[in-house]
């Protein structure tokens, strides 16, 4: 089936990190690696956690063709999980603590016990997921330097996220439709800062639990290399900064796929980088 730029497409594939690890996968950086797999403890219980906030509004908005867009959602988020949580596993294998690192996400997904108020706390992660994804797809050389399956699974990871990036705000919007927009606004914006807040202690707590496992003292010159992971010239943070900040105008609206061109761009790098050395396709329109 021909992908149109708008499709949501279910890929499920295996990328078999556990069966290929390494230790310091991104050209041997270990503060580099480290921030990718911190983020990859955190990812199943946060899309199990996706899941359940639209799965929940999919029973209660009478809407089909939202509903098709949560499935399809749905479907590649529960594929992520199972690629990362392999991901994990390798982790494990190499001695980190991964249920100790992931246990504060856990918890803090657990307390939040009011369904609108998940479904802004998704938007917002996606929003997120979804700057980083433009960021990895807009320049493939940041991660040129990893080892082959890492690689793979980040950029398919980020073209599905891309992908689906709009679901999650338009289920809030039909959700939300009789709510005032002032109030709309400062509900979205207000889980996103929320979020920020526990999300930056946690991935500090998980560094910092990382980095013992390797015997790396965590002083003044490990943050200050961390800092300029995040905001040196080719650091993440740097360069999703204007995308990011993007969600705080009262008509950030991603439905209308700003990112077209460069989902295509990931597309082709899967057909070329992964499908064409399978024997038969695994993509599902």
């Amino acid at each position: 089936m021909h992908a149109t730029k708008a499709s949501i497409i279910p890929r499920d594939l295996h990328f078999g990190i556990s069966k290929n690890a390494e230790r310091y996968w991104l050209g041997g950086d270990a503060i580099a690696t480290s921030l990718f797999d911190c983020f990859s403890i955190l990812l199943p219980e946060g899309e199990r956690f996706f899941i359940r906030s639209l799965k929940h509004y999919a029973a209660v908005l009478n809407d089909p063709e939202l509903n098709l867009e949560i499935k399809g959602y749905s479907v590649q988020e529960a594929f992520h999980t199972r690629e990362h949580e392999d991901y994990n596993r390798a982790l494990k294998a190499f001695g980190y603590d991964v249920e100790g690192m992931e246990k504060p996400a856990k918890d803090a997904f657990e307390d939040i016990h009011n369904h609108l108020f998940r479904l802004a706390v998704t938007c917002a992660i996606e929003h997120i997921t979804a700057t980083f994804s433009i960021i990895t797809l807009r320049n493939p050389a940041l991660l040129e330097a990893a080892a082959a399956p890492y690689r793979k699974l980040w950029m398919w990871h980020a073209l599905e996220e891309l992908e689906h990036q709009a679901v999650a705000l338009n289920v809030f919007k039909s959700a939300t439709a009789d709510m005032p927009a002032w109030k709309r606004y400062l509900l979205r914006t207000g889980a996103m800062n929320g979020f920020l807040f526990h999300f930056s202690i946690i991935m500090i707590r998980s560094m910092k639990a990382y980095a013992r496992q390797d015997n790396q003292k965590t002083g003044l010159v490990f943050w200050a290399k961390t800092i300029n992971r995040l905001w040196g010239r080719q650091g993440y943070a740097r360069l999703g900064v204007g995308t990011f900040l993007r969600y705080y105008s009262p008509w950030f609206d991603p439905s209308n796929n700003p990112n077209a061109d460069l989902i295509e761009r990931g597309r082709e790098w899967l057909d070329r980088e992964v499908y064409a050395h399978q024997e038969q396709p695994a993509a599902a329109g």
